[in-house]
């Protein structure tokens, strides 16, 4: 490529020489009386422009046998350089000269400077002949910063099943927690770790009760303190504790995943004793032994983990890529010898002869720079020189600065629990050191639940977060519909199943850290937060009721406002309400009262396949909706001399109960339709809701609607039609199981009958005796062979 490079450069220049050869020498003093007349043009793009008359170019001859060797000395002093075209000397021949970079064309950087420069500018036609000259300039790309990875849209699917997988990743992690809050309990343990407290501890741990309030306060705390020093100090970290769980973009990366050497293996009971008396570990077992060794002098402490489940959002990092597996040794045959070169290290079988001539190897373009021959020069390998060793030194675990378990102290002065971590944060009563960022990647508070001696377990969550409302809640299972409800489920099963006096002071106090939470600095804060609201942030059946905005915040840029910033309203949630239209209040039994205005109307959604609405959300008719507040209690048409009101379809819409006639009642059995007409009396299938499947919505009927006074009759014959029912699925069974003992039976007849044949050369089993075991002569007992069955 080099070459072709080098033969059109050297037929470039012997066409210009050429053409000044050919023209005569009456021409050229015509031309050097036109060309000052034409526009200058800069010679240089980083130069001055001058504005003065310059002379014709003067071109010195040169040796025939120089011209490309000068040419590929000028390659390669510069990059590029201004081109003459031969044509502004011989107008009748054009001809185009193209500059070409002295490099290879494998380069990678090369590619890129010549990036978006036009090699195809030539002078038209048109324009009037001169001496023009172009300037070839590569563009000025400005340095790609690295793309901001986009956030992964989920689909509803994927949603479902990462809320499933994150309600039983709790689960799990709480049944590890409860199963080492029980280790905590072990009495081996706690006899190990007793000798390491001294009596000055112990006297400050269980202060005298005659002391006032605060000097028993201070003792406990004064106790803590020399525990947790001495803690720190007979302790020793070993291996890294629970980290984040986080999600795989690719399902390679999970079955590529390896724990690291240094991450803590499972344990058994009998591991959690010897790490007692080893006193070394991951700083979650020193958390937890130093929870048993406050157990052990008799102070009232929980065991408190920071659960680290899989997120349900799509927000948040995920795993990090897996590396590739090492690549094998790639081998390149030698164009002279043929034996194979290692390209990872390894020693080549080659001589060191063999290896200066071998000009073939592929290597990249940067180690070609330099030297024509640089791919084949290879340098001697020397021995490295005897040197001792170096010490191996000490892996460092890179963990998380904020900690996954630690301990809290009940203070009885106070009736207060003391958050206490003796190894991470180093600190007594501070709950505000212990929440991480959320660009922590090791490390996620979102679930908080202490779990005391006794093995019931509280969520403490809200003392240890800043912003509870704003951002814990939404990376928790409360935030989902029905999540609420699961967590209380959840953690009843933990419950101690009646509240103490100090269970209801703690309660008082998460409520008051959060009634104190401020208001939101942040717009993405206000999404879904319970107590406030923003008018960007409603959704389609929302609206607000009350436009007295109870705050404002910063929403941007705004040259035109004070200060420079838009200001956007915030208002209370409680007066964002829920609206709907007509039909849909209609299938919660409730109708719009009269002479009532839509508090909002939005366009319906647009569904694939509809071609009779426009194109626009403005052509497409609105729907209106009510609030509840302009709804009134549906009233159904009443049932006069038993005759049950039916709508244009035959039937009556029964969503709620409230929507029964008057002097009606509803019967929810498939059978009772059936029932209705054996008694002969007029009833209406029940419409209890729809079913839908695409765009079309299936009628649910269950029961009927009938007069008050048939409805006992009607549960009556349905509870005959049950009974029958019953006793035909009885009769069943019965049939089935005579049926097989008939079948068994044949199976013994068929037994005794080919039991019962002689064959010659053996003796019969069976050999009478005078008297059996139970008194009976053989004489009065036959055989008859029914095997206890009376045989017709």
């Amino acid at each position: 490529m080099a070459g072709r490079k080098a033969t059109t450069r050297g037929k470039g220049k012997s066409v210009a020489s050429s053409s000044r050869s050919a023209v005569p020498e009456v021409y050229q003093q015509m031309l050097a009386e036109a060309l000052p007349t034409q526009s200058d043009i800069p010679e240089r793009p980083l130069k001055k422009r001058r504005t003065g008359r310059r002379s014709v170019p003067q071109f010195p001859e040169k040796p025939a046998g120089s011209t490309h060797q000068d040419d590929e000395d000028e390659e390669e002093e510069a990059e590029f350089e201004d081109v003459l075209v031969a044509s502004d000397f011989e107008t009748p021949v054009k001809a185009q000269q193209t500059a070409l970079r002295g490099l290879d064309e494998e380069s990678d950087e090369s590619d890129r400077e010549w990036e978006g420069v036009d090699f195809d500018t030539l002078p038209q036609d048109n324009e009037p002949s001169g001496d023009l000259e172009l300037t070839l300039k590569p563009r000025t790309t400005p340095s790609r910063q690295k793309p901001t990875p986009k956030r992964r849209v989920l689909s509803k699917a994927e949603k479902v099943l990462r809320l499933e997988t994150h309600k039983m990743h709790v689960l799990c992690l709480l049944a590890h927690l409860d199963r080492r809050n029980e280790w905590c309990n072990d009495e081996d343990v706690k006899k190990s770790l007793r000798p390491l407290l001294d009596k000055k501890m112990l006297t400050f741990l269980k202060p005298n009760e005659n002391l006032p309030q605060f000097g028993r306060a201070e003792s406990l705390k004064r106790g803590l303190s020399q525990v947790s020093f001495m803690w720190r100090t007979k302790f020793n970290v070993t291996a890294r504790g629970i980290r984040r769980a986080l999600w795989a973009d690719d399902e390679k990366d999970i079955q590529n995943f390896h724990l690291p050497e240094d991450a803590e293996s499972p344990m058994e009971r009998s591991d959690f004793r010897a790490a007692a008396k080893a006193l070394k570990g991951s700083r979650d077992l020193g958390a937890q032994l130093y929870c048993a060794l406050l157990r052990s002098a008799g102070v009232e402490t929980r065991l408190v983990c920071s659960l680290q489940p899989l997120s349900f959002t799509a927000g948040g990092p995920s795993m990090p890529r897996s590396l590739a597996p090492a690549l094998k040794p790639i081998s390149l045959e030698n164009s002279g010898e043929g034996e194979p070169v290692n390209l990872q290290g390894a020693e080549s079988p080659l001589g060191s002869a063999n290896r200066a001539s071998a000009p073939g190897l592929h290597l990249k373009p940067r180690r070609r720079l330099g030297h024509p021959n640089a791919a084949a020069y290879l340098m001697p390998e020397m021995p490295p020189p005897a040197r001792v060793p170096p010490k191996p030194k000490r892996k460092v675990i890179q963990e998380s600065s904020y900690p996954v378990f630690w301990v809290e102290v009940f203070n009885e002065a106070h009736q207060k629990w003391l958050p206490v971590d003796p190894l991470v944060t180093e600190s007594i009563a501070k709950p505000e050191a212990f929440e991480p960022p959320s660009n922590d990647r090791g490390n996620s508070m979102s679930y908080v639940v202490a779990f005391e001696e006794e093995g019931c377990a509280r969520d403490v969550t809200k003392r240890y977060t800043k912003a509870y409302n704003a951002k814990t809640r939404k990376n928790r299972v409360e935030s989902t519909e029905g999540g609420e409800k699961w967590w209380r489920r959840t953690m009843r099963t933990y419950s101690r199943g009646w509240i103490s006096d100090a269970d209801q002071i703690e309660d008082t106090e998460l409520a008051k850290a959060v009634a104190s939470e401020p208001m939101p600095k942040n717009i993405a804060d206000f999404k879904d937060h319970p107590t406030y609201a923003l008018e960007r942030h409603l959704r389609r059946n929302e609206v607000l009721v009350s436009l007295h905005g109870i705050g404002r915040v910063a929403a941007g840029r705004d040259p035109t406002s004070p200060g420079g910033k838009k200001m956007e309203n915030v208002y209370r949630r409680r007066d964002v309400k829920i609206a709907r239209s007509a039909n849909a209040w209609y299938r919660l039994g409730r109708d719009i009262k009269a002479h009532e205005q839509p508090v909002k109307t939005v366009a319906p959604k647009a569904r694939p396949g509809d071609e009779d609405v426009g194109d626009e959300e403005d052509d497409r008719a609105g729907t209106n909706l009510y609030t509840e507040e302009q709804t009134k209690l549906y009233v159904p048409p009443q049932i006069i001399n038993g005759l049950v009101p039916k709508n244009d379809f035959g039937n009556l819409d029964i969503f709620v109960p409230s929507m029964v006639p008057q002097g009606g009642v509803h019967v929810p059995y498939d059978e009772a339709s059936r029932a209705a007409r054996i008694l002969g009396i007029d009833y209406t299938p029940a419409v209890t809701g729809f079913e839908f499947r695409g765009r079309h919505g299936t009628a649910i009927l269950k029961g009927i609607v009938v007069a008050a006074e048939y409805g006992e009759a009607v549960e009556a014959v349905v509870e005959g039609f049950r009974d029958e029912r019953a006793q035909e699925e009885e009769d069943r069974r019965s049939f089935a199981a005579l049926r097989m003992w008939k079948r068994f039976l044949i199976s013994l007849r068929i037994k005794e009958r080919v039991d019962g044949y002689e064959v010659e050369g053996e003796e019969p089993d069976f050999v009478p005796q005078d008297e059996d075991d139970s008194g009976m002569n053989s004489e009065e007992y036959i055989d008859d062979g029914g095997g206890g069955f009376l045989i017709d």
